[in-house]
């Protein structure tokens, strides 16, 4: 009973947010762009260590390494779309949502308070009658959202065909940037945050010995600070906290880079 109670405890957990996806359209009309592999940088997706050899693929909208998603679309379909004759841009507004009748405050429930009560003021206000609340609190803001209807069949145009090279050169530049010893942080909740080789270089110096002999968050963000890994967010180091068992495997890439580097340093190269 015990075991079955765990693991329905574990399945309760939420799954870890992903990329937005990229639309079936998108695939068929952009098809991908993919480059051939490469062994230097580092990737990371939300905190977890990717190791090389790196394949940096345009995915219709979107871009894969190893054949994972790394991003959502960073030119949206939409945009392609608009460069069609025909398409139209139209407005939906979502139904607002309607708070229930007001009804004779309760009795504060008993128990303590949960991790979420720093952010609300929850301390119980006086009882009174039941009053009509006002009406910026019986219904929320309807929602508009703007989206493209375009019933054709899509056709490249100079339009279109300019968004696909956009889409291209920044999958070629992300190549570049890793191929130059650098290093991506990607992230389902924040934006990428890139390194150069000189901090790439201190990175891989510091951090497998940051995360095998650190426990706890406080410990290992302060330890990372004083080793000079401050170009990091907070929320790209508590991504790695949480993927500290990755220590192992970037002590064998950091023993790579360094047999790497004499190499370099041999045939005269940066």
């Amino acid at each position: 009973m015990l075991c079955l109670a765990v693991m329905l405890s574990l399945s309760a957990v939420a799954a870890p947010p992903a990329f937005e996806p990229v639309p079936k359209q998108a695939l068929v009309e952009l098809k991908a762009t993919v480059g051939k592999p490469f062994t230097a940088g580092l990737v990371f997706i939300d905190g977890k260590f990717l190791a090389p050899p790196y394949k940096v693929e345009r995915y219709g909208t979107a871009y894969r390494i190893n054949g994972q998603q790394v991003t959502g679309q960073v030119i949206p379909w939409d945009e392609f779309l608009k460069t069609q004759a025909g398409a139209k841009v139209e407005t939906v507004q979502a139904p607002s949502a309607e708070a229930p009748a007001a009804e004779e405050p309760a009795a504060p429930a008993a128990g303590g308070a949960d991790e979420f009560d720093d952010l609300f003021d929850d301390t119980p206000a006086p009882r009174r009658k039941a009053s009509t609340p006002p009406a910026a609190k019986r219904s929320a803001a309807p929602a508009v959202r703007a989206t493209v209807v375009f019933d054709g069949q899509f056709r490249p145009n100079e339009k279109s065909r300019a968004l696909l090279a956009k889409l291209n050169k920044i999958r070629t530049d992300l190549e570049l940037r890793l191929r130059k010893g650098g290093t991506c942080f990607f992230g389902t909740k924040y934006s990428t945050v890139d390194a150069d080789r000189g901090p790439t270089d201190m990175f891989l110096e510091a951090m497998p010995s940051v995360m095998k002999d650190h426990g706890s968050f406080e410990a290992f963000s302060s330890a990372a600070r004083a080793k000079g890994i401050t170009f990091l967010p907070d929320a790209v180091m508590r991504d790695l906290f949480r993927n500290r068992l990755d220590y192992v495997r970037l002590q064998e890439r950091a023993r790579k880079a360094k047999e790497e580097r004499k190499w370099e340093s041999v045939l005269g190269f940066r």
